[in-house]
């Protein structure tokens, strides 16, 4: 089985919080490490099994609990069974790893505190890795952030051809409470709602989404 390495739309879009440098002032968070924004090429889809893939995070903030969404451009996956018949059987056990410099909210300023801030504030944070698993009838991913392993039961269609998990991960999962609060504190003001308090939620909402190639299974 050779090794893969493609364009998926899984798991792990974890981790992203609204803040801009527009209207605030410049507040200092701890202990800011800098993230590398080089990032790696997309690889290929693998042909005749996935034709495209997305993936999208919705994160949150103020006590009103406003979304801020997002995605990766760059999400890899190695070990994947190119000749298997099925979702599951393609994606059982593959490791998946997104990118982390690749992470666009369509907001330049927005991307570079998020990497330079929160993942600045965590261990080995070049990569979010992660594990699908088949389970009785279920769906479950296995992630792997800031040096900690989660594992989370994710909802999970297969629907013209098109399959698509839907869950909530949690970063507290993953020590990251000091990367909140430094988050939060350079993100002050804009992460304050009507009722004056500045809040920085630790869930985030994850949905990926693969399009198998037309003759797939057949």
């Amino acid at each position: 089985m050779k090794k893969l390495n493609m364009a998926l739309a899984i798991c792990v879009a974890m981790s992203m919080y609204s803040c801009t440098n527009k209207t605030e002032d410049k507040v200092d968070a701890p202990e800011i490490k800098e993230v590398s924004t080089t990032t790696e090429e997309a690889t290929e889809i693998v042909e005749g099994v996935i034709r495209k893939s997305t993936i999208e995070w919705t994160a949150y903030k103020t006590t009103e609990k406003v979304g801020v969404t997002g995605h990766f451009d760059v999400v890899l996956v190695k070990e994947a069974k190119e000749d298997g018949k099925t979702p599951q059987e393609v994606l059982e056990g593959a490791t998946i790893v997104a990118i982390v410099p690749s992470l666009n909210s369509d907001q330049i300023d927005r991307d570079q505190k998020l990497k330079d801030i929160l993942f600045g504030n965590m261990i080995d944070t070049k990569e979010i890795k992660g594990q699908i698993h088949f389970r009785d009838g279920k769906t479950y991913l296995n992630l792997t952030l800031n040096k900690s392993s989660k594992e989370y039961e994710v909802k999970s269609t297969f629907e013209n051809n098109v399959f698509t998990i839907n869950g909530t991960i949690d970063l507290l999962d993953f020590n990251a409470s000091k990367a909140l609060e430094a988050l939060n504190q350079a993100c002050l003001e804009l992460h304050k709602g009507a009722d004056g308090v500045s809040k920085t939620w630790s869930e985030v909402h994850i949905k990926g989404q693969v399009e198998f190639s037309e003759g797939f299974g057949k």
